[in-house]
């Protein structure tokens, strides 16, 4: 089975000071004896934990497939912070104060992690009260360099493999990556009333999504034409997922620049292939899936997948970001049985006909955003596309999406 691994965060971030890097003159220096016109920073930067799409709301670590793409483990590796960035701007956002990159480690400059807590020491001077921050983890060393504006941070762009498939300090891999996650937030500096320190408080966000295929079952009718069909699930892959995304609320760039998780030999440019959008192929351990939903057994699939996904407000049919499961169709026992896919639009609530934005969720309908988490229940009765591209239209599916940090975004549907 191919490695891939996971997305889900908890982090707070104290740090005290800041020192210069871009267009100011800030000196850092012993934050216990700071210089005239120095000023010690203390900002907290935190992440709510998930929570489920239940009632009761229980709190709940979003899995990682370090190991195994089926298995669900514990949030600490999506906890990870590699690199913290911090940009200080007046407070109209025209002019940049300092941009800090801070680095694991001890002493100025740097910061130390425990669990979901980093602290960090850093002076800088010229600070005022009501001024702007902005806060990005795991962004590439230097990718801020040479910024003036807060436009100009919440403009920078990061790709789509060193989001999803990057380790820090390494190179892109095959396999999805849990520890490097990007994210991004944003606050006020207030000035503390005894001092001539300062405090903010930053709520960041994952700017990627994710998808989890939480349950795949077949349900023929058994007075249909596929009472006796079956099929056998082979390969589960994401298509149209953006190249790109910025460090802003919106994360989405708009990009046309899609990329897919199924391997089209057909085609001699394969540019935009990328192979840690897809489970490997598991034909040879693959089961058949025959019978209708009163079955105790042998209609379903049994088993959870997890993927990653750039954010994607593109929601003209060619454009919208799907999972496709992929696999063979047989009509009965008899027929020999050919390659389908079954394509599940994202953040799209069937109802009667009609096609809206998920429960809970901003829309519009088939655009996916950043730091939500779309579980996906799938019920197929009839036959698939022949290509992944082609759309099998739903008759039936709901997707509730809670308004949380990587929050459950149960998904059933049912392809007629």
């Amino acid at each position: 089975m191919k490695k891939v691994t996971y997305f889900g965060l908890l982090l707070a971030v104290a740090l005290t000071g800041l020192s210069s890097c871009s267009s100011s003159d800030d000196v850092t220096s012993d934050p216990t004896n700071t210089k005239s016109g120095e000023s010690r920073l203390t900002l907290t930067i935190s992440t709510p934990v998930a929570k489920t799409s239940s009632a009761k709301g229980n709190s709940f670590a979003m899995g990682s497939r370090t190991t195994d793409i089926t298995k669900d483990p514990t949030a600490t590796e999506e906890q990870k912070i590699n690199r913290i960035t911090v940009g200080i701007f007046t407070s109209d956002g025209g002019t940049v104060r300092t941009i800090q990159e801070l680095s694991s480690g001890s002493g100025i400059g740097t910061y130390s992690q425990t669990d979901d807590k980093a602290i960090a020491t850093i002076v800088t001077n010229s600070l005022m009260d009501g001024d702007s921050i902005l806060v990005a983890c795991n962004a590439p060393a230097g990718k801020f360099k040479g910024v003036q504006t807060a436009a100009q941070f919440r403009a920078r762009t990061e790709t789509i493999d060193s989001c999803l498939a990057m380790e820090f300090g390494k190179q892109v891999g095959a396999s999805l990556v849990d520890n490097n996650i990007p994210m991004f937030g944003k606050a006020i500096l207030s000035k503390n009333t005894n001092d001539d320190n300062f405090t903010a408080n930053v709520d960041v966000n994952h700017q990627t999504a994710k998808v989890t295929l939480e349950s795949l079952t077949v349900d023929f009718d058994q007075n249909g034409a596929y009472k006796d069909a079956s099929f056998t699930p082979t390969q589960i892959f994401l298509i149209n997922v953006p190249n790109e995304l910025k460090f802003d609320t919106d994360a989405s760039t708009g990009t046309a620049t899609l990329f897919q998780g199924y391997d089209n030999t057909d085609k001699s440019d394969k540019s935009t292939y990328r192979d840690y959008l897809s489970t490997s192929d598991f034909t040879s351990t693959a089961t058949a899936l025959s019978g209708d939903a009163s079955a105790k057994s042998g209609n379903n699939f049994g088993k959870t997948y997890y993927f990653y996904t750039m954010p994607n407000h593109k929601t003209e049919q060619a454009s919208r970001t799907k999972l496709v499961i992929k696999g063979t169709f047989k009509a009965n026992k008899d027929d020999q049985g050919s390659p389908v896919y079954y394509p599940v639009p994202l953040n799209a609530n069937y109802t009667n006909g009609t096609v809206d934005h998920a429960t809970g969720d901003v829309g519009p309908a088939f655009a996916v955003h950043a730091n939500k988490n779309y579980k996906c229940t799938v019920t197929i009765k009839t036959k698939g596309a022949p290509n992944p591209t082609d759309d099998v239209t739903p008759q039936q599916a709901t997707i509730t999406v809670t308004v949380l940090p990587f929050a459950d975004a149960a998904q059933n549907t049912v392809f007629e």
